[in-house]
């Protein structure tokens, strides 16, 4: 049963898209965006050229987010572009739902409203409306999670998740689903 689940582990992505995963998330926690917007860009160009949308629509969402806080408007604008599209072509309904919102909200935040309303009138009709950010965000699971993801290594903030339901989370880097204790 163990070595199963290692394989399927495994199967997330190849040893060396680990090594350049772990190189951008190790960027992220260093506070440098910038290097690591452009590392899942490309991660997530290989994963899309590879054949795995999924993977690819991730990688670009998370690609947004580095570009956001790195105030590049362009390259946040067309990689959220690249993630919502394959997440509506995919049928991923929920994560584009989860995505548009929390990238929304941040560039409201950050001060790039013009991403946002174009962002806003290109998949609103397709998503619906942005539900209203919270002041204080509420926690709605139930449990403790890992301080990484156990598929990809990714880092788990319970507070920037992607929650599925009160205990479980979708890891923004890979798209596996984990669960609280």
């Amino acid at each position: 049963m163990f070595r199963f689940r290692r394989n399927a582990r495994m199967r997330r992505f190849a040893p060396p898209q680990n090594q350049i995963l772990n190189q951008a998330l190790q960027l992220l926690a260093n506070g440098q965006p910038g290097e690591a917007a452009l590392i899942l860009d490309r991660l997530a160009h290989e994963m899309e050229a590879g054949n795995h949308p999924r993977r690819a629509a991730n990688l670009h969402a998370q690609a947004a987010h580095a570009y956001a806080d790195a105030h590049h408007a362009a390259s946040t604008l067309a990689q959220s572009r690249a993630a919502m599209g394959l997440f509506l072509q995919f049928q991923m309904v929920p994560r584009a739902v989860q995505f548009y919102a929390n990238i929304t909200h941040k560039l409201r935040n950050k001060g790039m409203t013009a991403v946002a309303d174009t962002l806003q009138e290109e998949f609103g009709p397709r998503v619906g409306p942005v539900p209203a950010q919270q002041s204080s965000p509420a926690m709605p699971h139930k449990g403790h999670l890992p301080v990484a993801c156990p598929q990809c290594g990714g880092p788990i903030r319970p507070d920037e998740a992607d929650w599925v339901d009160d205990r479980t989370i979708q890891c923004v880097y890979c798209g596996s689903l984990i669960q609280s204790d």
